[in-house]
């Protein structure tokens, strides 16, 4: 998903969806003193958010996270002229970074190079969600008169969303900054639309 012919992997991932199911997977291997069940979990709750990722782009039919401008998308046009599209981004967008939030690690489990590398991939796709999911609100934002009552609600709904995600993704990075030195970059801090209307 994160190299290669990404559209192919979606595809053949949306017609296999049991690949990903990692419900029975057990780590084997001790890892200074860390119980197999937690590296265990992390694969477990990172492969969910792996088939998270695929149902939001069999809903949408766009990674947010690897496509840059992808056409279609409403979220990256000057002015979105399909509401009930740029809504259903949104919200699966937000759908994808709840998810991807579920990801925790601490430091025991970090020597693990597995462990590392989804933390890495997860934080990665974290920072390009919360953006799109910034740049998709303030697009909604723009045009919230212009909607029809439904879509009015829904959009309130997803603001609501939005504003406990960025709690959630504000402190995510809080616990992502105890390991930049692992990293070797810096963990930016969140830029976004107002919390409060």
């Amino acid at each position: 998903m994160h190299e290669g012919n990404g559209q192919t992997i979606y595809d053949y991932l949306i017609r296999h969806p049991h690949i990903l199911d990692m419900s029975r997977f057990r780590d084997r291997h001790n890892t200074k003193g860390v119980s197999e069940f937690e590296q265990s979990k992390n694969v477990r709750t990172y492969a969910a958010y792996l088939g998270d990722k695929v149902l939001a782009f069999k809903a949408v039919r766009i990674d947010h996270v690897s496509q840059k401008n992808p056409i279609g998308s409403q979220i990256y046009i000057k002015h979105p002229n399909d509401i009930k599209f740029l809504l259903l981004e949104v919200s699966t967008v937000q759908k994808q970074l709840h998810s991807v939030l579920k990801n925790r690690f601490d430091s025991d489990t970090l020597d693990n190079e597995t462990t590392f590398s989804a933390f890495r991939y997860c934080l990665r796709d974290m920072l390009k969600l919360f953006q799109v999911m910034n740049q998709g609100v303030m697009k909604m934002l723009k045009v919230y008169f212009e909607m029809h009552e439904e879509d009015m609600r829904r959009a309130l709904d997803l603001y609501k969303r939005f504003v406990k995600l960025t709690d959630r993704a504000d402190e995510y990075l809080k616990i992502a900054r105890r390991f930049e030195s692992i990293f070797g970059f810096t963990i930016p801090s969140l830029n976004h639309a107002p919390l409060s209307l």
